[in-house]
């Protein structure tokens, strides 16, 4: 990087698209990009939430303490698709860094009211607050694994739900949670174009 004053050129090769990432996604590998590829637009505005869940802790366990201490927590609760009520079940593991950071991978299960299944991955950094609460940033991976087959059996009922829900496959969207010491979260998620 080189700085002119109050201008920071970033070299071409640190910039990254949603298309870079969806590349990282389907090789499993949000790690390989780097903390400098997130091209900032100043009047680029994220809009509203196209999916927010209020979750509680349900378990916690550890899966290892070397030689990275690593620990996993399920989750459940309520969650909003495109103004449609969801319900959210997930787990997700969490490294502890030395540098004071967590890097954690989830993935889910949503399932709206008409009984259509949604999921999505997660890969994040957050950090431990002087409070005992949690909050991280990440990207988030929405998909239909059954779509096909929820498609020829929806009803003329099911269609507004299903409609309002259906533009949410392999959606990217950005994240920012938050966890109170009692393990009960709250998430936002904005699309990614």
């Amino acid at each position: 990087m080189v700085s002119l004053g109050v201008i920071t050129l970033i070299p071409l090769a640190f910039l990254v698209t949603p298309h870079d990432v969806s590349i990282a996604y389907a090789q499993g590998n949000f790690s390989s990009l780097n903390p400098y590829l997130i091209k900032n637009q100043s009047n680029q505005t994220l809009g509203p939430p196209i999916y927010t869940e209020t979750t509680k802790s349900t378990n916690t366990r550890v899966l290892s303490i070397d030689p990275v201490p690593t620990v996993e927590v399920s989750y459940v609760g309520n969650s909003t698709m495109n103004r449609s009520t969801t319900q959210t079940i997930g787990t997700i593991v969490d490294k502890m860094g030395a540098d004071g950071a967590v890097y954690s991978q989830g993935q889910a299960i949503i399932l709206n009211e008409n009984g259509q299944v949604f999921t999505y991955k997660t890969e994040s950094k957050g950090y431990y607050n002087p409070d005992g609460s949690f909050t991280d940033n990440g990207v988030m991976m929405f998909d239909i694994p059954f779509q096909d087959s929820k498609e020829s059996g929806s009803s003329s009922s099911n269609a507004t739900s299903t409609n309002s829900t259906m533009n949410i496959n392999n959606i990217f969207g950005i994240y920012k949670k938050t966890v109170d010491p009692l393990g009960k979260g709250f998430t936002k998620v904005w699309k990614w174009d």
